[in-house]
């Protein structure tokens, strides 16, 4: 247990590692446990919600919610200076040493990242390529004067700033080996929109961090007395299973003890996905229109029925195949590279509530093939159906989609399902 030193109200600002505590129990290392095998089994049954992806969420809601904690943590900075006993040091440096293979070469984003205080752990292990990002100016401030102002050059391996949310990071940002949510996690005004836009961030096969020093009950207790600067709870295994339902994303370890909190996931290598490859085949369908129409991208839509209800909602990327007419060019007959996008077009005014699949095929075919039978082997899942502000800005992830699967592809063990038996030779 940890006894606060602060007097009441609470001045320990749990965001950046527990100002004004001391620990119960010094230097103590939580057992890392995977993931219970039963959660895994069952996380694609659990439905998610989040208000980043539904009318609820509002832009002047979430700059409240950060101008909220930016006041709230500007007169603290000092607090959490001090707050950095040897053995909450001792506990950061475990956090940043449980990431997988960081070193030199790697890039790392800390968010939400307080005084800096997880950053000479990072750079203990050779990390030299840090963006740091905060919605607080005063601790921004405090992490240049503490590791220098970054290099104007971005490709200058240094200590960045950002100031802002991380769901508001832009994504020529990345991308990044992986992303620390120290401290921070309960404080996010969306937890699902910050965890959305570092897998838009994460190189496939990089990690995120989720921890706290401290514990989650101690963070629970710290909420009941300040809801509005953390209005969430870490999330215990069935919640963190319904938290990433729906984005890319994999736990590979949980720890929960009474002084560590830390859960682990993982961008899978290629954005593989549970149950994958899915194939499937059948006969093009007439849709909206608006591929070609609206959006200079054409779609090739297939009946639905084979894509399983336990997947996510998203795009997806693979290989496609038309069975083209006889007298078409052999490169219509050919086995192509594409994005498929599974869904019910939030974007648009007049969603369906009845999924969609569909098709976009990286080849400009001769002609229109409605009716004729088209075969998919379905390799990657790379991110959730999103409802976008308008045309330009869904235009430009789906270029941004079309890229990702074309460099993904390009892998030699993706390229071998371009010969897959599913295809015709």
């Amino acid at each position: 247990m940890f006894a606060c030193t602060a007097p009441a109200p609470i001045l320990v600002p749990i965001r950046s590692h527990a100002g004004g505590c001391s620990a119960g129990s010094p230097g103590s290392v939580p057992r890392v446990r995977p993931l219970r095998r039963d959660l895994r089994a069952g996380c694609r049954e659990i439905p998610v919600h989040s208000r980043s992806l539904s009318v609820q969420a509002s832009a002047s809601e979430a700059r409240t919610h950060a101008e909220r904690q930016a006041s709230f943590f500007s007169s603290r900075v000092q607090d959490l200076r001090d707050g950095i006993t040897p053995e909450i040091d001792a506990r950061l440096h475990t956090i940043a040493g449980s990431v997988p293979g960081l070193g030199p070469a790697s890039r790392v984003l800390d968010a939400g990242c307080g005084t800096g205080a997880l950053i000479p752990h990072l750079q203990a292990l050779g990390i030299q390529d840090i963006l740091a990002v905060d919605t607080c100016p005063a601790m921004l401030a405090q992490v240049e004067a503490r590791f220098g102002q970054g290099d104007s050059l971005g490709n200058v391996p240094c200590v960045r700033t950002w100031p802002g949310d991380v769901a508001e990071l832009p994504l020529y940002q990345g991308p990044f080996s992986a992303v620390f949510f120290n401290a921070v996690f309960g404080n996010l005004y969306d937890q699902h929109a910050a965890l959305l836009r570092a897998t838009q961030l994460i190189q496939p096969g990089g990690y995120i961090s989720i921890s706290h020093p401290l514990g989650r009950a101690w963070l629970q207790e710290f909420r009941q007395r300040e809801p509005e600067v953390v209005p969430h709870e870490l999330p215990d295994e069935v919640a963190l299973q319904r938290l990433i339902h729906t984005l890319p994303l994999a736990c590979r370890e949980y720890v929960d003890q009474p002084d560590m909190y830390r859960a682990l996931l993982q961008v899978p290598l290629r954005y593989a996905f549970p149950g994958g490859p899915l194939r499937m085949s059948g006969p093009v369908i007439s849709g909206f229109g608006r591929g070609s129409r609206q959006l200079g991208v054409p779609t090739a839509n297939v009946p639905p029925e084979g894509f399983p209800d336990s997947l996510p909602k998203g795009v997806y990327f693979g290989w496609a195949q038309v069975d083209a007419v006889p007298d078409a060019p052999d490169t219509d007959r050919a086995v192509h590279k594409m994005v498929l996008n599974v869904g019910e077009r939030p974007t648009f005014g007049d969603a369906d509530p009845e999924v969609s699949v569909e098709a976009h095929i990286m080849h400009g075919f001769s002609e229109d093939f409605y009716g004729r039978s088209t075969k998919l082997v379905i390799l990657g899942f790379m991110r959730p159906e999103i409802s976008f502000g308008g045309l330009p800005e869904l235009l430009s992830q789906i270029r941004r989609d079309i890229g990702i699967a074309r460099v993904q592809l390009d892998d030699p063990e993706l390229q071998a399902f371009s010969r897959d038996k599913l295809f015709t030779p």
